[in-house]
């Protein structure tokens, strides 16, 4: 029989592959100076749903053991990623000089939250309880979003999508 972390760790490793090489093989080489803003909401609404954490403060969705600190630190820190990408889609849509630092913003913001829950979730040992749906979670939707980041940051780093 394999141990939780090791189950979670290979899930998450696979699904970090998986993605990437997705992003790599179909999207980066599509994405240019006149792309970058189309991807960039792509990858901005996939942010948005975010919110969806909040779902931890429903009865009996994950384990009663759940440390109450760290359901509030993963559904609010959650959901404030998710408004800041909400807004900076509609500064994105609506052309606003804004945008740029909003994104940014944005990816402050999300990038401090996932290595938060992440460090403590680990420090909690999260992955030996019944984390129910949310498991799906952590294993898929956690490890998009870390890819996605890391293009984010590409785009807004990179001269060549200056």
């Amino acid at each position: 029989m394999m141990n939780p972390f090791l189950v979670l760790a290979l899930q998450c490793s696979f699904s970090l592959l998986i993605f990437w090489l997705i992003l790599k093989w179909h999207v980066l080489p599509k994405i240019s100076r006149e792309t970058k803003f189309d991807f960039m909401t792509i990858f901005l609404w996939i942010n948005v749903f975010r919110y969806l954490p909040l779902s931890l403060f429903m009865p009996d969705q994950v384990s009663s053991e759940f440390p109450l600190y760290l359901k509030e630190t993963v559904a609010y820190g959650d959901f404030l990623s998710s408004i800041f990408a909400l807004i900076a889609l509609f500064f994105l849509r609506y052309k606003q000089s804004v945008a740029n630092p909003m994104i940014w913003t944005f990816s402050i913001v999300s990038i401090a939250d996932m290595i938060l829950v992440l460090t403590l979730a680990m420090k909690e040992k999260v992955y030996l309880l019944d984390l129910g749906a949310n498991y799906f979670t952590v294993s898929i939707y956690v490890p998009l979003l870390i890819v996605i980041q890391t293009l984010i940051l590409k785009i807004l780093t990179s001269k060549a999508y200056a």
